[in-house]
């Protein structure tokens, strides 16, 4: 899964890689907040716990990391495309049906400010939600953090779907 950085990778794989051994993603892993599940590059599969036991694989895209935040979307890796929305996370009305949207860009993205296809246009969110623009020192670990947090928080509601 986790390959050894070498001279055949481009230097945002290199960089993707170095930032997977760090601690705060390897602690998430410990921790059982997600689980690598595959890097092709330039994607990722990373899977994500919620509070119900549900993991819920998230497929990178990460061309030019760290310096551009990747994109991500709820992923199917037995069938190799994106999630059926009615097994995405579900939401009690509040931030969890923002961020996972499927009307927004078709389900592509995550409507995140750490998210490359999220972030433009939205300039607001410089300044009222910094805490959660892409810092390309913190790395995916920035990204996974915030989508752990949206799935065990109080609005995360299971989708009606089992899990596959």
């Amino acid at each position: 899964m986790l390959r050894e950085v070498g001279a055949a990778n481009a230097p945002d794989e290199r960089a993707l890689i170095a930032d997977l051994a760090k601690a705060p993603f390897r602690l998430g892993e410990v921790s059982k907040k997600w689980r690598l599940a595959v890097i092709e590059w330039p994607y990722l599969l990373i899977a994500v716990c919620a509070k119900d036991g549900r993991w819920f694989v998230l497929r990178f895209e990460c061309t030019n990391y760290p310096s551009a935040p990747p994109t991500a979307c709820v992923w199917e890796p037995d069938r190799n495309l994106q999630l059926p929305f009615p097994q995405w996370p579900q939401s009690r009305g509040g931030r969890v049906g923002a961020v996972f949207n499927p009307n927004w860009k078709d389900g592509t993205a995550l409507y995140l400010p750490c998210d490359r296809q999220a972030i433009f246009g939205h300039d607001a969110w410089l300044t009222t939600t910094p805490a959660l623009i892409w810092r390309p020192a913190d790395g995916i670990s920035q990204y996974l953090e915030i989508v752990h947090e949206l799935l065990n928080c109080s609005d995360y509601a299971s989708p009606a779907f089992p899990a596959a």
